[in-house]
């Protein structure tokens, strides 16, 4: 994968499958990988390789908030019962619902997925620009930490997705 991850390109075949994951949520692995062997191919345009990757997040973010709006809330529960089952239900609750856009930020700048922040600030009755535009600081912020991280400090890489995503990070650097 590292001669594809050097061309110009790459980044944003990696932010369209960051999109398209909204939707399927099995490409999480595979995508942070292509992702930090981006990073470690062209470490000069990390920032840029995180703006583009949250950019394609966000594309996946927009069409689902759109769905939810058209369909109610009921569709992203129905769609995506595994999201729901996860431990950090409550934290993610909580900071939407405690500091509002903050919290948006916060939650979205960690490495968990966005469906149950979506879910908390449409409840919440936040404004869809703002919600759509603290997710994407969020994912600016989460995906320029684990460039950071990718370059300086590979083993910090197991809190983004485990050991083979450190393997990887420190097999390419």
């Amino acid at each position: 994968v590292s001669y594809l991850a050097g061309n110009w390109w790459f980044p944003w075949l990696v932010a369209l499958g960051s999109g398209v994951n909204m939707f399927t949520l099995v490409f999480g692995g595979v995508l942070a990988a292509c992702y930090v062997t981006a990073i470690l191919t062209r470490p000069k345009y990390w920032l840029a390789t995180a703006t583009i990757n949250a950019f394609g997040t966000i594309i996946g973010v927009i069409l689902v908030v759109y769905l939810v709006e058209v369909n109610g809330t009921d569709y992203i529960t129905d769609r995506f019962p595994s999201v729901f089952k996860s431990d950090k239900w409550g934290w993610i609750e909580e900071n939407v619902e405690k500091y509002g856009p903050f919290g948006v930020v916060l939650t979205s700048a960690a490495p968990i997925v966005l469906h149950p922040v979506i879910l908390f600030a449409m409840l919440a009755k936040m404004n869809t620009a703002v919600l759509v535009g603290c997710i994407f600081v969020g994912r600016v912020l989460k995906y320029s930490i684990m460039a950071q991280c990718a370059l300086t400090a590979p083993g910090m890489l197991r809190y983004f997705g485990g050991k083979k995503l450190v393997d990887i990070a420190k097999k390419e650097s």
